[in-house]
């Protein structure tokens, strides 16, 4: 091993430790790497890179192999994993540069800190992978096997790993070895993203419940029944927590010391709602001063957090999924599930550019210092400078 590759071990290793003990809002405007599928651990779906006026598409590589997991970027490789759990790695200039093949069904989102990727599959198992400094070689370091599949994304915080499975559990990992340190039972499926803030985690279940969790002990310090199920994980930003249910309500939690000190609901679907007639299936993205949601078949809507109410609400030119919309600075990056990719202002929802892929969008983009990516269901990968 290098001994530039030591220090870049040793300096990511200190910038991980550090995301537990503050409000990590990412910024990534002179870094190379986009390590969770929201950007941070938080899950609010905000960064600090500034998008162009009119990005242009600088290449793209198709797989033909069916995606659901988002991309990431990790020392400068953009790394893939499909659902048949082939995982590639590409250059910053579109070339390949890794393969791996883990012969299993992937749905979940990976991460990945230090030189490892931690991988959720479907068939229940967390797996560790260790790559060297050159990616010629990868080692599997463990595997930890829940009772149920893995749909969501695993997080990170404090060297702990955290990881909600189809049996009903919230698993806290140590990382780096693989060991249960704790396990938090609901008794209904998870399937979301665990979202931090500070030493607790925040996530959704079936049974229609925000739970907040104390990460060092496992317990459960409270919890908050929302109108119906939660089908995607919480976003957190400076003690501020949103989260969605399925009909479409959006609910706003102020958290103190891992309690949910208030709530109100932000947005209460109604008659009166034009467009968000339920059904919602992504997250919440937050900024200091919005909300914005997917809402209906084809609305973006941004709520003001002081008031709460709609600023505006922009009709999107193809029907909305999965793929949550994330902020840029002042400009919004939202997909939609039939390939439509678009750039809006997020002061009045004005869309300032628009690409039109022509294949079905699920994952979530990825955004570093100099350029986005969008990943198709299809396995094409499009890197925008």
């Amino acid at each position: 091993m290098s001994y530039r590759s030591v220090i870049y071990g040793i300096v990511m290793c200190l910038l991980t430790a550090c995301v537990g003990t503050r409000d990590f809002l990412n910024d990534h405007s002179d870094v190379q790497d986009w390590t969770i599928f929201r950007g941070s651990p938080s899950l609010c779906g905000y960064t600090d890179c500034a998008l162009p006026d009119v990005p242009q598409l600088q290449w793209s590589v198709t797989t033909q192999t069916r995606m659901v997991a988002s991309p990431i970027v990790f020392n400068s490789v953009v790394y893939m994993l499909s659902r048949k759990g082939e995982l590639r790695g590409y250059t910053m200039d579109g070339d390949s540069c890794f393969y791996h093949d883990l012969k299993t069904t992937v749905e979940a989102s990976f991460i990945a800190m230090d030189t490892t990727l931690y991988i959720g599959r479907i068939d229940g198992k967390v797996t560790a992978l260790s790559l060297n400094s050159q990616l010629s070689t990868i080692n599997s370091l463990w595997e930890y096997e829940t009772l149920g599949q893995i749909s969501g994304s695993p997080n990170v915080v404090d060297g702990q790993l955290l990881v909600g499975s189809y049996d009903g559990s919230m698993y806290t990992l140590q990382a780096r070895t693989g060991r249960k340190t704790g396990q938090f039972e609901t008794g209904y499926y998870i399937n979301g993203t665990a979202a931090v803030w500070k030493h607790y985690m925040m996530f959704g279940g079936c049974d229609s419940w925000v739970r907040v969790v104390d990460i060092s002990t496992g317990k459960m310090t409270d919890s908050l029944e929302l109108d119906t199920y939660v089908p995607a994980s919480p976003a957190i930003l400076d003690g501020v927590a949103c989260a969605c249910d399925y009909n479409g309500n959006v609910y706003e939690m102020t958290l103190e010391g891992g309690r949910i000190a208030s709530h109100r609901k932000l947005l209460a679907t109604s008659a009166d709602n034009e467009g968000q007639d339920g059904g919602v299936v992504s997250m919440p993205t937050l900024t200091r001063t919005d909300v914005l949601i997917l809402s209906g078949d084809r609305y973006i809507s941004c709520i003001d957090r002081a008031s709460g109410k709609v600023r505006w609400r922009k009709m999107l030119r193809g029907m909305t999924g999965e793929c949550s919309p994330l902020v840029a600075q002042d400009r919004v990056l939202v997909c939609t599930k039939d390939g439509h990719v678009s750039i809006l202002d997020s002061e009045d929802g004005m869309e300032l550019w628009h690409y039109e892929v022509g294949e079905q969008i699920i994952a979530s983009p990825a955004i570093i210092g100099d350029r986005f990516f969008i990943l198709t269901s299809k396995g094409t990968l499009l890197c925008f400078n």
